[in-house]
């Protein structure tokens, strides 16, 4: 399914297990297509999903652009790296494209 086109059943955000819940993401970087998986108390954060880039990709996290259907995620200022990746529309089995020069991390 597209991302551009809207869910008829949508995906629940994501999975409770323990304490703990996960929410898997499809990443598109470069040529590269990698899921990766976030854990978090709560609802995860922008911050967590840099974290998790970084971790996976080697992307400093001031060189990261984050894109979801077509708009740039603003996380690195302080504001908006607290919030809910839920507020803007990104919920387990979503798409987002990594856009950086790896470092060396």
């Amino acid at each position: 399914m597209n991302d551009q086109t809207p869910r008829k059943n949508a995906l629940p955000p994501t999975k409770a297990s323990g304490n703990h819940l996960y929410t898997k993401l499809q990443v598109h970087f470069g040529g590269d297509v990698q899921d990766i998986v976030l854990k978090s108390e709560k609802d995860p954060t922008c911050n967590e999903l840099g974290q998790v880039l970084q971790e996976v990709f080697r992307v400093p996290l001031d060189e990261q652009l984050v894109y979801f259907r077509g708009q740039r995620l603003h996380h690195h200022n302080s504001s908006a790296g607290n919030r809910p990746l839920s507020r803007y529309g990104i919920f387990s089995g979503n798409t987002i494209t990594l856009v950086g020069k790896r470092g060396l991390l």
